[in-house]
């Protein structure tokens, strides 16, 4: 296996640092890296989101096929872990592993590192606990930092980048106050402090540092003149952007987003319809498994296939590899399922049906056909809304926000 130029700085750069954030872009390529550096320090154990097991399995055989890679599935053989080279695990079970299993392994890495963000998270406490025992601990994400500052305490604190307690880095970093509500951790302050306490322990690189006819996403908002539900009169536009998981916490606002999704499919099928008669592949992002079912039955003629939480592991192995090999001219998905870990770069053009709110997310989910051997190309990202809708204006404002962590990492 050979690795790229900028591959083998990262691996010479976790080797060296020990306690390591890979925070490339997403799709710069960080798994066999990685991999290649957990491999000179067994046994390993990686723990990430559920799709990207198999990703890593086919890491490790690369490096060295020689290497005995069990993969982790489901709450009973998380239980019953036999030790080996490299067990891999996803963050969904990772808190029924035996907490004296860890003191066993060499290296630890927490793939997609931006899932243990919520300090009460059964898995971001597993996670924070296995990481203080293992030496070497090397954590990846292209968007380390999902929403704001107090995201990072987790990971900071379990690496040793940051010792104090997570009120301390509030008060320090997240311009934590006394809100009616209770306390509002979500400010930022002090960052360029914050930068210079991350910058020994953190390698990262933006595709155009590492490409040089890396082209930036052509973004185009597409709007369709639909009606527009009058109860989303009824909710804070800036509030919204604030809190971009408002969708799961405020009561009612994801009934009227899902009743705009399903308005959606009929003029979103006819749009994927005419980009398919000059594009060879297309990737689809929605939010809910109705809207994504009703996309698979509008694109049949295509026979798309499709990625939700319900699908099991081998059949999104199947279903990447048709796309990936050109069987299928088109995969629909949720993004919550097909934004991390997935390599489509098939295709060149994402389209969001419904698209989050959050930034990583979107950057996450776009950056999928991207890929670090594809050659020049402009990737395109359509998204589509309904003119004057809540999801229009919020999408806006939260797009502005990628600007706030380029200040910070």
């Amino acid at each position: 296996m050979q690795l790229y130029p900028h591959q083998q700085v990262a691996k010479d750069f976790l080797l060296k640092t020990k306690r390591a954030i890979l925070a490339d872009q997403p799709r710069v390529g960080k798994t066999l890296p990685t991999a290649a550096a957990a491999a000179e320090h067994l046994p390993a154990i990686i723990v990430c989101p559920a799709i990207a097991k198999t990703v890593w399995e086919r890491a490790f055989n690369a490096v060295n096929p020689d290497l005995k890679v069990t993969v982790v599935n489901g709450r009973k053989e998380a239980q019953d872990i036999n030790l080996c080279d490299v067990v891999v695990v996803n963050y969904d079970v990772v808190q029924y592993i035996s907490p004296t299993l860890f003191k066993k392994f060499g290296t630890m890495v927490c793939d997609e590192s931006h899932r243990i963000k919520s300090p009460e998270a059964k898995r971001t406490k597993a996670c924070m606990a296995a990481m203080k025992e293992i030496k070497r601990v090397y954590c990846l994400s292209g968007t380390p930092i999902p929403n704001r500052p107090i995201e990072l305490w987790p990971m900071l604190h379990a690496l040793g980048i940051y010792r104090n307690g997570y009120y301390e880095f509030a008060t320090r970093y997240a311009r934590m106050w006394t809100a009616p509500w209770g306390l509002d951790v979500s400010g930022a302050s002090n960052l360029p402090e914050l930068k210079a306490l991350m910058i020994p322990h953190v390698l990262r690189r933006k595709k155009e540092n590492v490409f040089t006819d890396y082209q930036n996403p052509q973004v185009s908002l597409i709007t369709f003149d639909l009606p527009v539900d009058k109860r989303e009169r009824d909710f804070d536009v800036d509030a919204l952007v604030e809190n971009p998981s408002a969708l799961m916490a405020i009561e009612g606002l994801s009934e009227v987003m899902k009743e705009a999704g399903m308005r959606k499919i009929k003029p979103s099928v006819e749009f994927i319809n005419n980009l398919l008669e000059s594009q060879d592949q297309v990737v689809v992002f929605a939010h809910h498994k109705d809207v994504v079912a009703g996309l698979v039955e509008g694109l049949k003629a295509h026979k798309p296939v499709s990625i939700t939480g319900d699908t099991p592991r081998k059949k999104r192995d199947e279903y990447i590899a048709d796309f990936q090999a050109n069987r299928s001219k088109v995969i629909v998905g949720n993004i919550a399922s097909m934004s991390e870990g997935v390599d489509l770069s098939a295709a060149d053009t994402v389209v969001f049906v419904e698209a989050t709110w959050q930034t990583s997310a979107l950057e996450q989910a776009s950056s999928r056909i991207e890929n670090v051997s594809k050659g020049s190309f402009r990737p395109m990202v359509y998204m589509l809304t309904i003119r004057a809708s809540l999801d229009h204006n919020v999408l806006a404002k939260v797009l502005r926000k990628l600007q706030v962590i380029d200040q910070i990492i």
